[in-house]
């Protein structure tokens, strides 16, 4: 082993740590690719969806989950009246009457979209479906808050997303 001064009176030991710093950068390299094994394990990467009206695009919170990333399998059941009470006191996205209502979806992960559905909850728990097509759909004739429920049906799993609305 060599010991070598310096200007400052600090001593490196060349030899030992030319190895160890090897031995510490291959750890650390491990190490890394490790966590980001882990972390895509866990997150699955599940989809995102945004309601986009008028140019402007507003996030929906996700509901029950049944999704697949083809090693495991992410189940989550939400009541739908706890969603409806959880929804319902979120900040409101304003819509008029009639209006067109495009629906986009990213981190699919390659899962295809067999079907979608799409309902809109009244205070009263009443519930009417909507018609979607190619990822749009029309906002009703009346007036009030209401809570939109998209369920998702691919080939990874279903998705449930929703989102407080305000149709003026």
């Amino acid at each position: 082993m060599k010991v070598q001064s310096t200007k400052c009176g600090v001593y490196v030991l060349s030899d030992v740590l030319s190895g160890l710093g090897v031995v510490i950068v291959f750890f650390l390299f491990l190490l890394k690719n490790s966590a980001l094994f882990l972390e895509e394990e866990y997150d699955q990467n599940k989809p995102e969806a945004e309601l986009t009206v008028n140019q402007h695009n507003y996030h929906l919170h996700k509901g029950s989950i049944n999704w697949s990333n083809g090693c495991s399998t992410t189940k989550k059941e939400i009541n739908v009246y706890d969603l409806y009470t959880y929804i319902s006191q979120q900040k409101s996205i304003p819509l008029k009457q009639q209006q067109l209502v495009k629906l986009h979806f990213s981190n699919l992960d390659g899962a295809y979209i067999r079907d979608m559905s799409v309902h809109i909850w009244k205070s009263n728990g009443g519930k009417t479906k909507l018609f979607v097509k190619n990822n749009e759909f029309k906002v009703p004739k009346n007036q009030g808050l209401y809570v939109v429920d998209i369920v998702i049906n691919s080939t990874r799993g279903t998705m449930q997303y929703a989102a407080n609305v305000q149709i003026q």
